[in-house]
This record gives C-alpha cells, structure tokens and sequence, in this order.
C-alpha cells in the first residue's frame, strides 16, 4: 500500500465506557432511547448545511495522452534508482511528519507534465547554452526573466501539485515561480555557479511580480567611485604659503552654520521622503507570512562569487540575503542533495547561515561528501584511527540518478526573448517595454516612459534604446517638458556624430541645435557644434594649426521670388562674419602668431590679432582690405600698401615687408 501524501489518521472502531449519567438521552419503558426533538432538529440543520458543501478535486494540468508520444521514456516512468530515491524521499517525509507536526509540508515529489511522480533534485538538468551572455547569472536571470510567462499559484499559500521539466517550460514559455526557479538553476549549474532552488515564503508584491513599487533598474544611480587626491610632495627648499590671516573663530562660526543649514535640509528631504513613502506604503496583507515562493540561492565560492546572494527569477533582479522581501525559508536543493532548514525565521531570512555543512542548521536527505559535516572533535580521539582504516571499508551513499542537460534554444528564439517578442514592466513611475531585436522596424529594442505621478498620465521623459542601425543609433531621449531631444550615436556613423540634442518641433535645418563628435576619428578634430537660426559655433581639439574655436554669423535671407515648397537651401543665409581663435604656438613669436582671425565678409575686410607678448597688455594688430575686383573671375588681383594697416606693440621693431605681409 502505498505511503498517503500526510499523516495516517486512525479511527478507532471499539466502544467506549460511558458514565449512567454522562449524557441527556431519555430512557423509555422499554429501555430504547428517545431523542429529544431539539436534537433532531439540530441534526437535520446540519444535514442540510452539508449538502450545500461542494467539494471540487484539484486540477493538475496534464498534457493529453496522444501528445505525451513525443517526451522521453524518461518523462514517462521512472527507472529503478530513481524509484528507490522516491522511497528514500517518502521514508524522510514521514520522519519530517511525525517530528514535526506543526511545520508546512515538504515539497519534495510533485507530479510532471506526463503525471509520473519525480523528485525535485531529478528535475534539474545543469546546461550551458551556447550563448556568452549566459556564462554570467545576471544574464541567465535576465533570460528566465524575460523568456518564461509567469503563472502565479493558486491558492498561493499552498504548494503547487505538479511541476513540469525545464525542457517543457522553455517549449511553452509558461511557468510558475518553482518550474521558474528549477530552470534558472539549471542554467547557473550548468554555467558553474553553486545555486540552489529555494522553497520559502515571501511578501506579496514579490509573489505577484508586482513591481509598481520599485524603481525602474535603468533609473537607479550607480554608484560614483570617488578618486583619491593624491598628496602633494612638499619639497624640503619649497617657498611657504602666505599666512592666513583670517580669523579662525569666523571660519568655525560659518562652518558650524554651514553644517546647520546642511542638517536642515537634510532632515527636511528625510521627513518629505517618509510622508511619500508613508502615503506609498501598499495595504496590509491578510497572508503576510504565509504566500508561498521559490527562488534561486547563489552561496560564495565558485565562480570567485563573494557572497552569497537571491536571484528572484520572476523579475531576474538580485538581492541580498537579508533583504526584506523574502520572509522565510522551509528548504533548499540542487540536482544532488536536498536540505531541510532547521533554523528560525521569525526575522525573515536575515538571520539565516548558509552552511550546508551545519547538521544543527540544516538537515540534509542524503549523505554525502559535497558539503563536509562540522564534527565535534574528540578529547580522548589521538586522531590515529583514521589512518588504520581500509579504503574499502568507505560507506557508499545513494546518489542522484545522473541527468544529462536536455535544455536547447535556438539563436531565434534565444533572440525572440519574450512571448511575441515583446514585454510590458510598470515600475514606479515608470514603464517598461521590451522588444526583440529586428521585430521592429526602426530598430527599437528598449522604451522607458518616465511619468510625474504614480498614475501613469502625466508623461515626462521618454527613452528609447536601440540595435542594428545604419545609422548607428544607440538612444533617444525625449524630453516632453522642455521639447528637447537628445540623440546618442555609436562609433562608424558617417562624419563621425557621438550625440545631437534639438527640438522635436523643429528637427530640420536653420534650428537650435547642439551636436558632439567623436573627435579623434575625425581629420578636422571637430569636438562640438552648436547651431542657431543666425549663428555657428564649433569646438576643435588637437589640431596641427592650433585652431579650437570657429563662429559663423549669418544674415537675414534676401527676398527671392521662389515657387511653394522650396527648401530654404535654395537661398541660404548670407555669411556676415567668421571668427577663428588660436592657440599658442611657442615655436614661432608672440607677433607673429596668430590668436583670432576675424572674416568681416559684409564690410570686405580681414582682421589678425596676434597673440600677446610676455609683459606687454596690447597684442599687434594687422588688418586687410579686400581688393574690388576680387569677384571677378578673370581679373589678376594687385595689392598694395593701402590695403592693409598694422599696429604694432614694439615700436623699435622693424615692420614686415609688404611681400612678407
């Protein structure tokens, strides 16, 4: 007969000693009894309160028998070693039962896809796909995450009664939080991580994947690493500062007002940011404590993994092991022990050690040499035993039936990500909207709507990322309060662009407009553009001429007779001026090397000022006229004396010569 899935209950058939007088029942003539009629009436009230008692069996979601052909003989049946580990998990169930009563049941064999009762530890299959993101956690949480559909349970205080292979979750791309966390598991084994599949308890909104109360991950703050300042050397012959003669009384009262008014504004954000978070703050919850949860546990060690932390495979975000969230642990397993948690959780898990090896912290199902027992050392032990012991002597232990990885993804579907190839994630204030690469036709993979309230109406900013460009852009992002867009670039655009911002009213030409170039792939070391209706600045760097900065001035268009629809190209703006500054070069004088070169186009004239010498306060001045029959084509231009006009700041220097100049 087989083992019931809870505790037998025994009924006792033999009658029992009553006392004469130990009951209300009235004794005739006869000596049968007579019921009162209160209690008859009582009992057909109860009659009929049970009739209306429906009692439904619970669904355990099968797949059809004509489509269990295509699973392995695997799915179907269990072969002898993976029988005698079920007897082995049903013998420890009832020791759990009967010693203790008062815990929640261990989830231990539920049935699989193909209703064949299998252990938990036979589920998880370690595989490594072929895919480099998928060598690291976050990407294998990221993959779960975004690939699998979740299903919550129902009821979610219990646990679930089946649980289908990861092969079988990644073909439907549906699962509830444990087939979620089984496949994550698999690819962090596989990948050679020590992960372990949690079964515990946790809050609502982790249960529900509700994440309308946590910030976007894109819109969190990284950390700023702040650089150490190096120490000045002080030399032994260096010249001392002056001394400071202000009054270190006054410097202490305005550095303790400083940090007055600091504190102030301190306790002023923390009092704002409790009202909101207090106004924030979800409702209670009536199964606080008792929503059942699974997740993934990484302990440190492989990987050069430093601490152990959660991975929550619903949303693919990390935790610590003391985050709030999770609130209590009932067991852990791997593909090759399974652990009972012996260790109170009235704190949540922030109290728990994670040392597998620990008998009193954790009970292990099958023996073995993976996590090393902690034994108390015996006083009067010389320790010489062990080295008389025969190598053939050694207990075997039962083992985990080996498991090959059956876990596949093809490029496309590895691509695809999720269902349909898109996903939706509301944050707080936030929205989320995830894409395939190439299901878009303008490349858009990522959308992050920033919103003012936590209603999701009043629109802020709008970021979008995107992949497989021509024109190599990587992001945009729009501005719904100030009509600014601001458009980021990778490296191999033409004219080598890093990032433009304008107005979204007016994209084309003759509009604000602030551009930034990669400037070391570029000949003319162009750093930055910025652009007005009536003007052109531009920034250069590291150039052999030493110009860094150009400003171009523009006039009013001239009035044309031009048909509708003419682009305003057709008759540009009028140049007025061009300004070109320089930097000093210190292989040629001060007066003869150019600092601005000003182009007065509208008053046809040319004008150098030259960069200042060393204790002088006036830099030299040359200025050009243009020649009158400069336009025309044919003509041979002359110049003389007359047209140009120097000041120089040396009078005892001798002047140039006019071929010179």
């Amino acid at each position: 007969m087989e083992a019931s899935d809870g505790p037998a209950i025994v009924i006792d058939t033999e009658p029992q000693d009553f006392e004469e007088n130990s009951g209300d029942v009235v004794v005739g003539e006869n000596g049968d009894s007579e019921i009162p009629p209160e209690a008859l009436a009582a009992v057909d009230e109860l009659k009929e309160e049970m009739e209306n008692i429906v009692l439904e069996t619970p669904k355990i979601d099968f797949i059809p028998t004509q489509l269990t052909e295509e699973f392995p003989l695997t799915y179907k049946d269990n072969d002898n070693k993976e029988r005698l580990v079920l007897a082995y998990a049903e013998n420890f169930r009832l020791q759990y039962v009967h010693l203790y009563r008062d815990r929640k049941p261990l989830f231990l064999n539920p049935v699989n896809e193909c209703g064949t009762e299998k252990f938990v530890c036979t589920t998880i299959r370690p595989t490594l796909l072929p895919f480099h993101e998928l060598y690291n956690f976050d990407g294998c949480a990221e993959l779960v995450a975004d690939y699998i559909t979740f299903d919550g349970l129902d009821p979610p205080i219990e646990l679930p009664k089946t649980m289908v292979s990861p092969a079988t979750v990644l073909k439907r791309q549906r699962g509830n939080s444990f087939e979620m966390s089984t496949l994550l598991c698999s690819l962090l084994l596989g990948a050679g991580y020590d992960a372990y599949v949690v079964c515990g308890y946790a809050t609502r909104e982790v249960t529900q994947c509700d994440e309308t109360r946590d910030v976007c991950p894109l819109l969190k703050k990284k950390d700023e690493v702040k650089a150490e300042e190096e120490k000045k050397e002080v030399k032994k012959y260096s010249v001392k500062p002056p001394k400071d003669l202000r009054s270190k009384f006054i410097l202490n009262q305005e550095k303790r007002k400083e940090e007055e008014r600091e504190k102030e504004i301190k306790e002023k954000k923390n009092e704002e940011k409790a009202k909101q978070e207090e106004l924030e703050k979800p409702p209670p919850d009536d199964l606080f404590g008792l929503r059942v949860h699974s997740w993934v546990l990484i302990l440190a060690g492989k990987r050069e993994v430093p601490e152990n932390f959660f991975i929550e495979p619903l949303t693919g975000n990390s935790f610590a092991t003391t985050h709030d969230s999770f609130l209590g642990i009932e067991s852990i397993w791997n593909n090759t022990n399974y652990w009972l948690n012996m260790q109170d959780c009235s704190n949540g898990c922030k109290d728990l050690v994670f040392d597998l090896g620990d008998c009193v912290r954790w009970e292990f199902m099958f023996p073995s040499n993976e996590k090393p027992i902690l034994e108390i050392p015996d006083l009067d032990d010389d320790g010489l035993d062990a080295f008389d012991e025969d190598e053939d002597d050694v207990e075997k232990h039962l083992d985990m039936p080996p498991r090959g990885g059956d876990l596949s993804l093809t490029l496309k579907e590895y691509q695809t990500r999720c269902p349909q190839g898109k996903k939706s994630v509301l944050y707080k204030r936030a929205k989320l909207e995830k894409c395939a690469h190439y299901l878009n036709r303008d490349g858009l993979i990522t959308k992050l709507s920033i919103y003012h309230d936590k209603d999701l109406k009043d629109l802020i900013q709008v970021k979008e990322w995107f992949s497989n460009r021509s024109d190599q852009l990587d992001l945009r992002v729009t501005n719904h309060r100030t009509g600014l867009v601001t458009e980021h670039y990778k490296q191999g655009r033409p004219r080598h662009l890093k990032e433009q911002t304008y107005k979204a009213i007016s994209p084309g030409p003759e509009s604000e407009r602030t551009q930034i170039f990669y400037n070391q792939a570029r000949v003319d070391g162009l750093t930055r553009r910025d652009e007005t209706p009536l003007e052109m600045t531009e920034h250069f760097t590291d150039r052999d001429d030493f110009l860094y900065y150009r400003q171009v001035v523009f006039g009013r268009r001239q009035k044309k007779l031009e048909p509708s629809g003419s682009l305003p190209s057709s008759n540009p703006r009028p140049i007025v001026r061009i300004v070109e500054r320089f930097q000093r070069n210190r292989k040629v004088p001060a007066d003869e090397d150019v600092a601005e070169r000003m182009f007065l186009i509208s008053e046809d004239r040319i004008q150098l000022t030259f960069h200042h010498q060393d204790g002088k306060i006036t830099a030299s001045v040359r200025e050009f006229i243009k020649p009158p029959n400069a336009n025309d084509k044919g003509a041979i231009l002359t110049y003389s004396p007359d047209m140009t006009s120097t000041f120089q700041v040396d009078p005892h220097k001798k002047p140039a010569k006019i071929t010179a100049v």
